[in-house]
């Protein structure tokens, strides 16, 4: 092989990185607009109990009775839409409340995804990381979960 093909296939190489990099960087604008729309979607259904009904209590291990479905960071896109869509039934299935939906989900992180999480509990504190709301974990980072896969 030349270094005139060599040098030819190094830009090629240049082009699909940086075209991969706009792929993840779309993916990651269509997860946070889908997230935003069903999490829409969802305040839209949900309906305030009367003061006089009688409180679900939550627990963790209500949660995993529901069998969640785990997440490994691995599949693209399409698996983590998946997961998203898996998980939002579930916790709703569960009474989950809002403040504790995070540490829910994170719960279920395998592989990647749970490297990706430790990486970010180290990077925040664990308080701070579990403190994330929904939205901000799911949607401003699902492109960072996705890319790390």
């Amino acid at each position: 092989m030349s270094s005139g093909s060599r040098h030819v296939l190094s830009r090629q190489e240049k082009r699909h990185k940086r075209l991969a990099a706009i792929i993840v960087k779309q993916v990651a604008k269509a997860v946070s607009d889908v997230y935003e729309n069903v999490s829409k979607s969802s305040e839209e259904t949900r309906t305030e109990a009367p003061k006089d009904a009688t409180k679900t209590v939550f627990s963790f291990k209500q949660f995993k009775s529901r069998a969640p479905k785990e997440f490994t960071g691995e599949g693209g896109p399409t698996a983590l839409f998946h997961w998203f869509d898996s998980i939002e039934v579930t916790l709703r299935q569960s009474v989950c409340p809002d403040d504790l939906r995070t540490l829910s989900a994170t719960g279920v992180f395998q592989s990647q995804a749970l490297d990706w999480w430790t990486a970010e509990r180290n990077k925040r504190g664990n308080d701070a990381a579990y403190g994330l709301s929904w939205d901000e974990l799911f949607g401003g980072h699902a492109g960072r979960i996705m890319s790390s896969s």
